[in-house]
């Protein structure tokens, strides 16, 4: 009987896992898309509603504006019933939307799923519902009837 040495084996090592396949960024894009599509179209929303409404407001103390309805024309009636619509759009559409895309970004950041678009997913969605009021204000003031 021959003895055959063994091949020498070294303790089991690590060794490098493969790499992890990339995931698609469709996630982070979905999201930055639903916030800039919410940020633009609430920035027109509000300026239209603002350039309507302004000329039918009237300021008190210079600190607030009102609309006393009791005082319009029938065609301003008319021109307001639309914005009271819009209006109700915007905050639902935009609520349920900008939830959405912040949601998704964070999903898509978390996940490594899009992240740079996630991120500019998440700011925009954060910041459409400020400057959006801002720019209605901003709006109202400009087209309001000085007293």
């Amino acid at each position: 009987m021959s003895f055959q040495p063994q091949p020498v084996y070294g303790p089991p090592g690590y060794y490098a896992a493969p790499p992890a396949p990339l995931r698609p960024r469709t996630l982070g894009a979905v999201s930055m898309g639903l916030a800039l599509g919410v940020f633009v179209l609430s920035l027109v929303a509000s300026v239209y509603i603002g350039m309507t409404a302004g000329p039918l407001m009237h300021g008190t103390a210079g600190t607030a504006y009102t609309v006393d309805s009791t005082n319009l024309s029938q065609a301003q009636l008319a021109a307001f019933a639309p914005i009271g619509v819009l209006m109700g759009a915007q905050m639902l559409f935009g609520t349920v939307l900008g939830i959405l895309a912040l949601v998704l970004g964070i999903i898509a950041v978390a996940t490594k799923r899009g992240r740079a678009f996630g991120v500019v997913g998440i700011a925009v969605a954060a910041a459409a519902p400020v400057l959006s009021f801002i720019v209605y204000t901003v709006t109202i003031a400009a087209t309001a009837p000085h007293a």
